[in-house]
């Protein structure tokens, strides 16, 4: 080996360094992920159903436009997939909380959906049910904070 071929033993140890940073990035890059996916779950689970059926509610409206709507809710910080909206959808249509109807029954492109009376009785539920569990979370939330001060 010639002294070209020579590697300086600070830039080795330069190399280990961005080594181990990149490895402690790509960790918390992870651990950030998880903990998106595990909110993302919580919302979904917990809030999306009564989210749907209030939008519905609120205006007849497809699955596109519910996520839209649940994305300008949250100012951007969460829009549901419409992956994850038509099953709700299909759900509440088979227990008669909603109606479907095809903007055009020909076409079938864009399915609309419209509360039922049941549905506005279930929704009331629901709200309430969310709502209190909500502020009971925050309430939570708000002690720890307390106590990390």
């Amino acid at each position: 080996m010639n002294d070209k071929d020579k590697v300086p033993i600070n830039w080795v140890e330069e190399q280990k360094k961005l080594e181990e940073e990149y490895k402690r990035k790509l960790a918390e890059l992870k651990k950030l992920r998880q903990d998106n996916e595990m909110i993302g779950k919580i919302l979904t689970r917990g809030i999306l159903p009564t989210l749907v059926l209030n939008i519905v509610f609120q205006q007849p409206s497809n699955g596109n436009e519910i996520s839209t709507r649940i994305g300008d809710i949250t100012d951007g910080s969460w829009q549901p997939s419409t992956g994850g909206i038509y099953p709700i959808l299909k759900r509440y249509e088979n227990q008669g909380l909603i109606t479907g109807k095809w903007d055009d029954p020909d076409k079938r492109v864009k399915k609309i959906y419209t509360i039922t009376d049941k549905g506005l009785k279930e929704l009331t539920y629901q709200k309430q049910a969310l709502i209190n569990s909500l502020n009971k979370t925050v309430d939570v939330f708000n002690n720890i904070i307390k106590n990390l001060k």
